[in-house]
């Protein structure tokens, strides 16, 4: 069913988020997942982000997967941008 509210946002995939395909913990719930997509919702009226939000998949082979604010995620490994080359 989609709502007022629904029908009054535009809903992009944020294919550049610096999270896809990582593992993450979400503190909130004590879940850990694999990021697989990240919705960005836009209002169509103020053209501004409404909100975001992450698809996660389980890795406690639970399947059940879950819904996430993005900001809320923490890596639970440093990316590899993040890492200091090894110069020996």
């Amino acid at each position: 069913m989609i709502t007022a509210n629904d029908a009054n946002l535009w809903v992009a995939d944020d294919r550049g988020h610096r999270l896809l395909g990582r593992e993450v913990a979400q503190p909130s719930s004590g879940r850990r997942g694999i990021v697989g997509t990240v919705l960005i919702y836009i209002s169509k009226t103020t053209d501004k982000v409404v909100k975001r939000v992450a698809h996660m998949r389980p890795m406690d082979d639970s399947g059940r997967e879950w819904t996430a604010d993005p900001g809320s995620l923490q890596p639970l490994r440093p990316s590899a941008s993040n890492v200091a080359a090894d110069t020996r």
